[in-house]
């Protein structure tokens, strides 16, 4: 028999794709496309009753206008919405919003045992090796997993233990900053990224990148996480483009020089490291104990032990850096929160100081928490699916029943700024954090969504902390009575808008210093 009969020629293919053909499938996708927006708004939708803009609810171009379009605002347009609809509000046809901290805790569970995966949408901001990191997985089994793996490493006891390390580069910080004095303005949020970046980088790999170790500050991590956040919307609406990212070895000689760096970390310097750790598994070094441990060979693979290092580096440098710039400025914009923060840490020697000791010290650890609260970590949505449980909403007259299988999530910006919770919210105020007899309120921890909450909450919440209450204890004590503002003003810490982490308005410089 001949083969050749059963297979259809190659003229009847072509023949079929006549311009009258393609123009058909487009207007079938385009019905297609208006028949799912009417039923987005119509009854039949499980989100039909809650509210929000019918557009919102239409289709996902509403939230393509403010992020896509207007680069990362969507955050002040669902600010908006609930002011006019509620706590909670439907943001998009899938996905709902919740601007009330007392749901905190059924939104984001730290019971292992009430399912949590991300929403596809969010995910589809990453790409390359970072999706098969743990802060990229979208299921809750695989996220256990490998959460379990990695967790460990960023215990409180365990940074206890690197606690030395992390005192060593903080004083490094402040040497080098001395040494600096009369050589003109320093853009602050590069000594503190070469600080996060070296504390991370010998944690993780057993060596420093160097950054403090350099004469300058720069280059250093920052402008090659800026690169990289500023693709996170072109991948969200534009999917089919997350594929180039594959092809990033090829073309690192056709980009500019900041996204050519995120592509070296990520193609060579990080996988690099990994490679090392294979064939040295010395002990006490993340990745060098991941490979000894009980994941399956799959999850201990080049390429997805590589997104694992990359979101490390990226969470562990970029919010903790900004952190210390919103407290060195509200610090130096404000002497008397500087003279009173020096006077609750009188008696302490810089350079003996003790994490565990600078915790007792209410001024700062308000001074910490207000901190984080006015910088909002990874200040995007982060939006949780109850997979196999609905969701009742009670208060203040509203009811709702969120089915089981929709997205639902919160933005730290918009919690930080409730005003039930935190009056004056836009004003920085560490006595919030002290309670009237003078103790810590550590109770307003709980509306602090800047590490996120839950079971996904951000393993390197303790080492961000060790690291916050190390570098501002010592900066406070050695170089800030030495230093000045320069040309810097309240639009420099402002948040404006978003890539996964926030933003000053374009044109603001961010915080410079001179130390005389």
């Amino acid at each position: 028999m001949d083969s050749t009969a059963a297979t259809p020629p190659l003229g009847g293919i072509t023949a079929s794709l006549t311009w009258t053909n393609v123009v058909r499938l487009i207007g079938l996708w385009i019905l297609y496309r208006v028949l799912l927006c009417i039923y987005n708004v119509s009854p039949f939708h499980p989100l039909y009753r809650f509210p929000g803009p019918r557009l919102a609810a239409m289709s996902f171009w509403y939230e393509a206008w403010y992020d896509f379009f207007l680069f990362g605002r969507y955050t002040h347009g669902i600010q908006r919405m609930h002011e006019k609809y509620g706590p909670i509000v439907r943001i998009n046809p899938e996905e709902l919003h919740c601007n009330d901290p007392s749901f905190i805790d059924e939104i984001y569970p730290s019971v292992s045992s009430r399912i949590r995966d991300r929403h596809y949408h969010f995910t589809n901001a990453l790409a390359g090796a970072i999706e098969k990191s743990t802060f990229g997985t979208r299921d809750h089994e695989t996220h256990r997993a490998r959460r379990a793996a990695v967790s460990r490493f960023f215990s409180r006891q365990q940074m206890l233990r690197l606690e030395p390390e992390v005192h060593e580069l903080a004083q490094k910080l402040c040497d080098k900053l001395l040494l600096w004095a009369g050589r003109g303005p320093i853009l602050m949020i590069h000594p503190f990224n070469c600080f996060t970046a070296d504390t991370i980088s010998q944690y993780a790999y057993g060596e420093k990148l160097g950054f403090l170790d350099q004469d300058d500050w720069l280059p250093n991590f920052k402008a090659a996480y800026e690169a990289f956040s500023q693709t996170v919307y072109l991948f969200r609406f534009i999917p089919l483009l997350r594929s180039l990212v594959g092809l990033s070895p090829y073309m690192a000689d056709y980009m500019g020089d900041d996204i050519a760096r995120w592509m070296k970390q990520m193609n060579v310097i990080i996988p690099g490291y990994i490679r090392k750790a294979q064939q040295d598994r010395a002990k006490g070094r993340i990745f060098n104990e991941l490979l000894e441990s009980s994941l399956p060979e799959s999850e201990k693979s080049i390429f997805r032990l590589s997104g694992e290092g990359i979101s490390l580096m990226s969470a562990g440098t970029e919010t903790t850096a900004a952190t210390l710039c919103v407290i060195t400025y509200y610090l130096l914009a404000n002497p008397k929160a500087h003279s009173r923060l020096v006077n609750d840490l009188k008696g302490e020697d810089p350079r003996s100081l003790s994490w565990v000791a600078l915790e007792k010290y209410p001024y700062l650890y308000g001074t910490i928490w207000e901190g984080i609260r006015l910088s909002y970590g990874v200040s995007t949505r982060l939006a949780r699916i109850p997979r196999n449980e609905q969701l009742r909403y009670e208060k203040n007259g509203y009811q709702y029943v969120v089915p089981k299988g929709t997205p639902i999530g919160m933005s730290s910006y918009i919690s930080h700024h409730n005003e039930e919770v935190f009056p004056n919210s836009h004003e920085f105020a560490p006595e919030r954090w002290i309670n009237s007899d003078g103790s810590k309120n550590t109770a307003l921890e709980q509306n602090i969504l800047s590490f996120s909450k839950g079971s996904r909450q951000c393993a390197g919440m303790n080492l961000a902390l060790c690291e916050l209450f190390l570098v501002t204890a010592s900066l406070a004590l050695r170089v800030m009575p030495r230093m000045k503002l320069y040309e810097t003003t309240i639009e420099d810490v402002t948040y404006d808008h978003e890539t996964m982490t926030p933003h000053i308005k374009k044109g603001a410089a961010g915080v410079r210093v001179t130390i005389t």
